[in-house]
This record gives structure tokens, sequence and C-alpha cells, in this order.
């Protein structure tokens, strides 16, 4: 039995598994190291037109290493205002939109309403609210 993971029906040129890959296909990339929890840290790599992709590290120096190694501007410990407003500016194209969040999952079908939310009937006859008898006083 062949099994497949779910991501693997991707289109390649969308999929970046190392920091390498992305370089190497997106231009004007550069790389910006984030300490994250008390001991690892994140490499995320901004291409020229501001999308990003991140990896996480056991560590700062790790991710440090592998951002120098690819060649391209390194900033550690913050981005850099230019850097934020190009990714802040960034566009996702409309055929991204198109996959589920999940796809493992598959697509999400229509939600059921909440009773409160559901349309009224308007053919339901309206009641005239009945006057209860006087109790025994």
């Amino acid at each position: 039995m062949d099994r497949t993971w779910p991501f693997d029906q991707q289109d390649e040129e969308e999929k970046f598994r190392t920091p390498n890959d992305l370089v190497a296909r997106r231009e004007g990339c550069e790389a910006v190291v984030i300490r994250i929890g008390l001991h690892d840290a994140q490499l995320v790599l901004v291409d020229g037109d501001g999308a990003w992709d991140r990896w996480v590290y056991h560590s700062e120096s790790e991710a440090t290493g592998v951002a120098n190694s690819l060649g391209v501007p390194v900033h550690v410990g913050e981005y850099p205002e230019q850097l934020r407003v190009r990714i802040n500016a960034y566009q996702r194209p409309s055929k991204s939109y198109e996959k589920g969040a999940y796809p493992e999952q598959g697509e999400v079908g229509p939600v059921i309403p909440y009773p409160e939310n559901r349309p009224r009937r308007l053919d339901v006859p309206k009641t005239e609210p009945t006057q209860e008898p006087p109790g025994p006083t």
C-alpha cells in the first residue's frame, strides 16, 4: 500500500522544505533571526515581495549559522523597519485562497446555523397572549 503525506500534493514551487530552497527559488531574500522561548530561535526568510517562511532551531547561534550560510543579509534580534513595511504590504495571490487551511482534512462543509440565527417562518399565525384567571385571593 502506497502512503502519501497530505502535503505532497501541493505545487512544487510553493513547497520550501529548507531555507536553501526558498533562497534558490525567490529573489531579494533577507534573513531575520529571532529568539523564541528560553533557548530556541526562529529563522525567518523574507523574499523581495514580502512573502516569508520560517524555520525553528534549537539555539540562536545555530539559526544565525544557517542564515549566514545562505549568503543573504542577516538581521539578528529584530526586524528592520523597511523589512516590516515590505512584509505588511505583501498581498497573497488569489490562488493561495483556493486551498483549505488543513489539506489533510479536506474542504470544510457548510456550517449548520445556530437556532437563534435561523430565518423565522412568516406563515406561522401569531397568537394573542391569553389572560390567566386571577388566582385565589
